[in-house]
């Protein structure tokens, strides 16, 4: 690529590209493969950082390079789909391309080591040589493209195609899905001691494959890219729900407060690599708080972080609160623990929280949040979930904090049947204030009382509650963004029920 290979459209017009260490890190486990079947390990690839990063330059340049590079990833036939939200979008990342391959006639760019072996079209890009292969524009919207027989399929700027399921993310499901009608194959020359070419060696590489590129969007929860983007972070957590995904996001930590100057280029050094290399990071620091940079697009555009703030969150005077709560703790296995659940019928979410005690006073907590499946949570799987977790802490249960409302029948089902202590928390004004204002409390305190591991889901659910103003002091609602809010609540009915718990344990039901 760096030598074949030069510049799209601004500073470094028609320059060789020159790669960063980490584009050159990206590069090798994109085409890393298996030395059994010869497969690429990965089918596909979500890069997001920080705008002004280099992304639509990096990615033109890997599609210059699967239509026409090296034969041992140059697949036969290949089939290169550069797509977009709109037009002007897709130009960008196709027009990268076209300025590499020579440019179009009228306008052709003298500097590209690969002038004449292309002819460039408006939207496609075919060899010289008469060989298959070809690089096609196409924009969500002209929802006009079934998918064809992509060996390749690279979608720019995600975010702005919407939900999942809408109208313009439809052209992203509708090509995706067509990688999977490709079995791509590789012929490699094989030559003899002296360079001639005597044979060539298939290897197959599985299906096409994906590369999806973008700044973080607006809403992570109703958006296909928010999908991505969860999606993502579970696997980094865990390689193992898709070891075929390629996840890779730079990002501002979630402890930091932008509108502090030293946490501001924390942020933008962590928001992308190219940072000091494409753009000087204190410019960015400075554009906080000018008109033309509202807060939110300031952490959008320069941090890669979703705006996960509503206007209405009982944390909004505290944005970094909550991620500073994030952190790791150790176990000798006797802490005081309980369960708390914030259960739903239909719509909503269900969350079970585990909250322990630990011996420097914090309270460590972690989630197990069902979505609603159909319309519908599981309350079996709930239950059983409630009966091992309860189990598994063994002497240092002490109870399953419960509002009646919904899990009375449960709750007398895991009391008689399973022998488990319970705690029945009506979710009254009178209770879930004080609940929610020591929980506050335990949030923002410095340093922080409540420590959790990051959880995304319940992340978003803790920063999504709104105030609910009462007589003595405020609850929690669903706001304005109508997200759910169910880990948030269970968390108040647990941190308030373990710094209750009554000495010595065998009076703990008759407490309550």
């Amino acid at each position: 690529m760096q030598t074949y290979i030069i510049c799209g459209e601004g500073d470094w017009y028609a320059q060789k590209i020159t790669l960063r260490q980490d584009q050159k890190r990206s590069l090798y486990r994109w085409y890393e493969w298996c030395g059994r079947c010869g497969h690429w390990r990965y089918s596909w690839w979500v890069r997001s950082e920080a705008t002004g990063g280099g992304k639509t330059t990096f990615v033109a340049g890997i599609e210059v390079l699967e239509l026409a590079g090296p034969p041992e990833i140059a697949p036969v036939s290949p089939d290169i789909v550069s797509a977009a939200n709109s037009w002007d979008q897709a130009n960008k990342l196709f027009g990268a391309a076209s300025i590499m391959c020579g440019g179009q006639e009228g306008h052709k760019v003298d500097e590209s080591p690969l002038r004449g072996y292309f002819e460039v079209y408006d939207s496609k890009i075919i060899r010289s040589d008469g060989r298959p292969g070809e690089i096609v524009r196409v924009a969500a919207v002209a929802a006009t493209n079934e998918g064809g027989l992509p060996s390749l399929f690279v979608c720019d700027e995600v975010h702005e195609l919407g939900d999942t399921g809408e109208g313009r993310a439809r052209m992203h499901v509708v090509i995706a899905k067509s990688t999977n009608k490709r079995q791509l194959r590789c012929e490699i020359p094989v030559t003899d001691a002296g360079g001639q070419v005597t044979g060539v060696r298939r290897v197959e590489r599985g299906p096409g494959r994906i590369i999806d590129i973008s700044t973080a969007g607006f809403d992570v929860d109703h958006s296909l890219f928010g999908s991505m983007y969860k999606h993502g972070k579970e696997v980094e957590r865990d390689p193992g729900l898709n070891p075929r995904l390629l996840f890779e996001c730079w990002e501002a930590p979630e402890h930091l407060d932008f509108a502090e100057e030293a946490d501001r280029r924390a942020a933008v050094a962590a928001a992308s690599p190219a940072a000091g290399i494409l753009w000087n990071p204190a410019d960015r620091v400075a554009e906080w708080g000018k008109p033309l940079m509202p807060a939110h697009e300031w952490g959008r555009y320069y941090a890669n972080r979703w705006e996960k703030i509503p206007e209405d969150s009982w944390l909004k005077e505290h944005p970094a609160a909550w991620g500073r709560c994030k952190g790791t703790w150790s176990l000798a296995g006797d802490e005081a623990s309980v369960l708390a659940v914030d259960m739903s019928l239909t719509r909503d979410s269900t969350a079970v929280g585990t909250f322990r005690l630990l011996a420097d006073g914090r309270i460590a907590v972690t989630q197990k949040i069902w979505l609603p499946s159909g319309g519908r949570i599981d309350h079996l799987e709930v239950y059983e979930y409630i009966v091992t977790a309860a189990r598994g802490l063994g002497d240092a249960f002490r109870g399953l904090v419960y509002d009646p409302r919904f899990f009375e029948l449960p709750a007398r089902m895991l009391e008689d049947d399973e022998g488990l202590a319970v705690i029945q928390f009506d979710q009254t004004a009178a209770l879930m204030a004080p609940a929610v204002g020591e929980t506050f409390t335990a949030i923002t305190a410095d340093p922080p009382q409540i420590v959790h591991d990051g959880d995304l889901e319940f992340g978003r659910q803790v920063l999504a509650a709104a105030k609910r103003a009462q007589e003595r002091g405020f609850t929690l609602s669903k706001g304005k963004s109508k997200r759910r809010i169910d880990a948030a609540v269970n968390t108040c009915m647990g941190v308030w029920a373990i710094r209750r718990l009554p000495k010595p344990i065998d009076i703990l039901n008759t407490m309550w």
